[in-house]
């Protein structure tokens, strides 16, 4: 399991560019403080956002109650397929009407063959993205209340993305295989687009094991982080006898979170 959770991870940031919520779906909110019990990478072993989290406190829960967000004017949709891992087939009926450039109706099938253990099949449609907006205003204020946190290896939810309809698919075994039925044809990567949140969409057949987000609503796809580091910096203050004294102070820094840190050297 631990396993592909990393490859999920993995393969999410090498080719969509995205920092992977997994399990998807899994509750999450801008603002969450995480932590990876699995994120490990590299020689020296330090931590990365790989695989499941744990969510350890919150903005809210140290006083910072009112954040500022903006949220994505224009939605994403997305549909991915593990590389030479994964087979869409499609069968499908269609009443086309071709002075229609909208979606043709049809009902039909999709058979997805996943060939490899760990192989992704990905369709999260009308993405939208809610972001924090003033991280320096928010990094002033976290050094103001939260004095008492262990901050290390901890990690500050600052996006989330969330798909208004989603169906997200690994496969635990070298051999598995799905079966769709309903409004699929949207689902070709040329028209992923034009696929509306209420397509009637279910499962006909699964064989093998595999790990299912079913066809649901609201399932949050993506987040961007910013790890919680200490900076130590020395200051000069002086005594009742007028003697200088050298203490050391620590302040919290927020350090961006990039999606290369995530794909090199993972083991």
């Amino acid at each position: 399991m631990k396993s592909l959770q990393i490859q999920y991870s993995k393969e999410v940031a090498r080719e969509l560019g995205k920092i992977a919520v997994y399990l998807p779906g899994e509750e999450i909110e801008v603002g969450d403080i995480l932590t990876f019990p699995y994120g490990k990478k590299g020689f020296l072993k330090k931590t990365a956002p790989l695989g499941s989290f744990q969510k350890i406190t919150s903005l809210k829960n140290l006083g910072i109650s009112e954040v500022k967000v903006q949220q994505s004017k224009t939605p994403d949709s997305y549909r991915f397929t593990s590389k030479q891992a994964v087979d869409l087939q499609f069968g499908v009926r269609v009443d086309a009407d071709l002075g229609n450039d909208t979606l043709p109706k049809a009902n039909g099938e999709l058979r997805i063959k996943l060939s490899a253990e760990g192989a992704i099949c990905f369709f999260a449609l009308h993405c939208f993205k809610t972001s924090l907006d003033d991280i320096m205003a928010l990094e002033n204020e976290i050094n103001t209340k939260g004095k008492k946190m262990v901050w290390e290896d901890t990690y500050l939810v600052t996006s989330v993305t969330i798909a208004k309809k989603a169906l997200i698919i690994q496969s635990n075994s070298s051999s598995s295989e799905l079966t769709l039925g309903g409004d699929v044809q949207g689902l070709q990567s040329s028209s992923i687009m034009k696929v509306k949140t209420d397509a009637k969409i279910h499962i006909k057949k699964q064989t093998g094991d595999m790990l299912i987000k079913d066809w649901s609503d609201e399932v949050t796809v993506f987040m961007d982080l910013m790890k919680f580091e200490k900076e130590t910096f020395a200051t000069e203050t002086k005594n009742s006898s007028f003697t200088s004294k050298s203490l050391d102070t620590d302040i919290i820094r927020l350090q961006p979170v990039s999606v290369s840190e995530l794909v090199e050297n993972i083991i």
